[in-house]
């Protein structure tokens, strides 16, 4: 009863805020967006002027999952600082809950989303070469980034307005799934520490038991730190 309660409380506390009801319906938009650019620019740009997009198609999804889950992510860390400033959360963590709970239903309410629009955004780009195992897992791994979006935004910006500024730096880090463009040894080797890297390499390796197993780890370590910091911070 405690969870529905907080389902539609989240709800309703993004439908008063413009700006968040914007950042939750945006990954839809975007999934739009490019799926028009595919079907217009693609076929024009290869009878044109021969120019193939094919092998840059793997970047192109990994951005859209990236983005998407980092807007949903922006949406939890605003929703947590919210709560911090009303008291909301210290209330929250005081009831059956306790704090790990009340984290856990923040953290699912935005990652739920982002595995939805994960999936929409696979299957309106219809991805040839990925394996189901692929799908779903990066359908959870991208849950798993706007969780440690969200959280890193809670733990480094003092209010929303900080919050904003901090959450653009953030989306800098999706650079780190396109560094093997690059073809700089040190930056690839710089790209492993950060989750965006491994997210892309499944898209263009997804039979890979090694990157899998990587990616799965980097993720983890991430969130797992994230975690541990929300639950020793002084209440």
């Amino acid at each position: 009863m405690i969870q529905i309660t907080l389902f539609k409380n989240d709800l309703k506390q993004i439908v008063r805020d413009p700006i968040m009801t914007l950042l939750l319906l945006a990954p839809l938009l975007l999934i739009v967006v490019f799926e028009l650019l595919e079907f217009f620019l693609v076929p024009y740009l290869a009878a044109e002027v021969g120019f193939d997009m094919t092998p840059w198609f793997s970047y192109v999804l990994a951005f859209v999952l990236l983005m998407n889950s980092g807007m949903l992510g922006i949406v939890t860390g605003f929703m947590m600082l919210d709560e911090r400033d009303g008291n909301i959360s210290q209330l929250l963590e005081v009831t059956p809950l306790g704090r790990i709970g009340y984290l856990a239903n923040r953290l699912i309410f935005a990652s739920t989303l982002s595995i939805i629009y994960a999936l929409i955004g696979i299957a309106v780009f219809k991805w040839p070469n990925l394996p189901f195992f692929s799908i779903i897992l990066l359908s959870v791994l991208s849950a798993f980034y706007t969780a440690i979006i969200g959280l890193l935004i809670f733990s480094g910006a003092e209010d929303k307005v900080k919050g904003l500024t901090f959450a653009k730096g953030l989306n800098t880090l999706v650079l780190f799934a396109f560094t093997d463009l690059f073809a700089l040894p040190w930056l690839t080797f710089l790209s492993w520490v950060f989750p965006p890297y491994w997210l892309s390499l499944i898209i263009k390796t997804p039979q890979s038991l090694l990157v899998i197993t990587l990616a799965i780890i980097v993720h983890m370590i991430w969130l797992g730190v994230l975690i541990f910091r929300y639950s020793k911070r002084e209440a």
